[in-house]
């Protein structure tokens, strides 16, 4: 990243709830194998299922917020296909193409904990 998220008045955070959303297709998984197929046991599931679905029904605003913090720092522009990310049987996938591609393009982002 060429400036610091002081230097454009934007934040580089955006891309975290995408990473988010792109995980919660493994994490789903592992939980479906590993745990019993009870209701109750079950519970874990739907709850990262249901934050899926809010992840891939915001998406368009972390996706258009990134981008302009990237149109910002010159590092990297997006393609609009990314906004795709909000049909939710999609979005995983979708959500770790863009984060691959945005590591892949600006480099590895600043621990978002370290802060």
């Amino acid at each position: 990243m060429t400036d610091s998220p002081a230097d454009t008045g934007r934040s580089d955070r955006w891309w975290v709830p995408i990473a988010l959303l792109a995980a919660t297709f493994p994490v789903t998984l592992a939980l479906s194998i590993v745990l019993p197929p009870d209701a109750v046991a079950m519970l874990p599931v739907f709850a990262v299922v249901a934050l899926g679905f809010l992840l891939a029904l915001c998406s368009p605003a972390f996706v258009y917020f990134d981008k302009q913090y990237l149109a910002a720092t010159g590092a990297w522009n997006p393609s609009a296909l990314y906004f795709l990310m909000v049909v939710p049987l999609v979005a995983p996938l979708v959500a770790a193409a863009y984060v691959y591609r945005r590591h892949e393009q600006v480099g590895v982002p600043a621990n978002p904990l370290a802060d």
